[in-house]
């Protein structure tokens, strides 16, 4: 059984290839997306991008890829079932001033999975904060 959300976040004065930008900008995730210390694009086929992730907080340490699917300016989908994850989706999606993000994550230790219920409501917090400085480093507020 695994873990399921979504968020919202308003930008007013942005629109929708703004936030897609910013999103599809995966070298820069460990910016703004909470304990990522690396993102590094591995390969390209077309609208599809491989992807090398490290995340980690404490002693907690994943390396695993992801796949990212772009459908400019519209949609971002995000998948992946290697390293920690046995099922990993998270799809963004843009419209002038704002982004939805819907995720669902199956992670294959009982103890990660439990970890990561008692922390998204947290994550969710600071992917919404940190994508907002983000938006406004790069295009003001």
């Amino acid at each position: 059984m695994g873990l399921s959300g979504r968020f919202r976040v308003d930008f007013p004065h942005l629109t929708a290839r703004q936030l897609f930008d910013i999103a599809a900008d995966i070298e820069s995730y460990p910016h703004f997306i909470p304990w990522c210390r690396a993102a590094r694009v591995i390969g390209q086929d077309g609208d599809a991008t491989m992807v090398e992730n490290h995340f980690g907080a404490g002693p907690v340490d994943l390396r695993f890829t992801t796949r990212a699917v772009a459908q400019a300016p519209e949609c971002l989908t995000i998948t992946g079932d290697d390293g920690p994850f046995t099922a990993f989706r998270l799809e963004w999606t843009f419209a002038d001033g704002h982004v939805k993000a819907q995720y669902q994550i199956a992670l294959a230790s009982p103890l990660l999975q439990g970890l990561a219920g008692f922390a998204m409501p947290e994550v969710e917090r600071r992917i919404v904060s940190q994508f907002r400085q983000r938006a406004n480093a790069l295009y003001g507020a």
